[in-house]
């Protein structure tokens, strides 16, 4: 019998990008002559219970165990790297479906957090991307309450949508996506929305049509209570 052998890099390392309340942990696994990088999301605000919130959600965004796991970055990110490693040996990475996820930060300023969190499959075309808007204070997700006159909004989202000659049904839930675009210094520039056609699935999951306001544009519908958080 052929044995395979292949190296397991034992390397942790965290970094902050850019951001104020939080940061990506980072560790890496070496898997057929590439690196696979292993995220984790941590929050440094000081609120615990508003913490343990958040994580109740983003953690529990994709299946990538037998069963859900909700605990602190740091242990989360081990039993990540100890999951793979030991489908690894059992020579069970492919057909075990594991996924990488990724974590993107887009706007961390005045206790408000922007971010997705995306996940790709091994050896597979398969990816999915979900993006979240929390409010540190309280844990909350602030997803489509950060809008007003979402009706109206939601149709300018479709006529944006047509504008790219694409026909989708846009609804309610369709605000819940979405990333803050800053400019170099920090401030926001607009907002992209991503719609998502869920009725034609393909190998590589749902398609993703970006729909991009600017501020001016978009102003007039964010909720006046944050948008003096926004706008500090």
């Amino acid at each position: 019998m052929i044995t395979k052998f292949i190296s397991l890099v034992l390397l942790f390392f965290s970094i902050s990008v850019n951001s104020q309340n939080i940061r990506i942990l980072k560790d890496s696994v070496f898997v057929d002559s590439s690196f696979f990088v292993i995220e984790e999301l941590k929050i440094n605000s000081n609120i615990e219970k508003a913490n343990n919130k958040i994580y109740a959600i983003t953690q529990n965004t994709y299946e990538i165990f037998k069963k859900t796991f909700i605990g602190k970055p740091e242990q989360r990110i081990k039993m990540k790297k100890d999951t793979i490693s030991n489908r690894i040996l059992m020579n069970t990475l492919r057909e075990s479906n594991s996924g990488f996820e990724h974590y993107e930060i887009y706007y961390d300023k005045n206790n408000i957090i922007n971010i997705s969190i995306s996940i790709q499959s091994y050896s597979s075309p398969w990816e999915a991307t979900k993006y979240y808007c929390f409010d540190l204070n309280n844990g909350k997700r602030v997803g489509i309450n950060l809008f007003v006159d979402q009706q109206i909004f939601l149709k300018k989202i479709k006529k944006k949508l047509k504008d790219q000659d694409v026909n989708l049904l846009v609804k309610a839930n369709d605000l819940l996506n979405f990333k803050i675009i800053t400019d170099k210094n920090k401030n926001i520039s607009g907002i992209d929305f991503s719609i998502f056609d869920t009725k034609k699935y393909r190998n590589s999951g749902y398609e993703e049509f970006i729909i991009h306001f600017e501020w001016k544009e978009i102003e007039n519908y964010i909720s006046p209570i944050f948008k003096k958080r926004l706008l500090k």
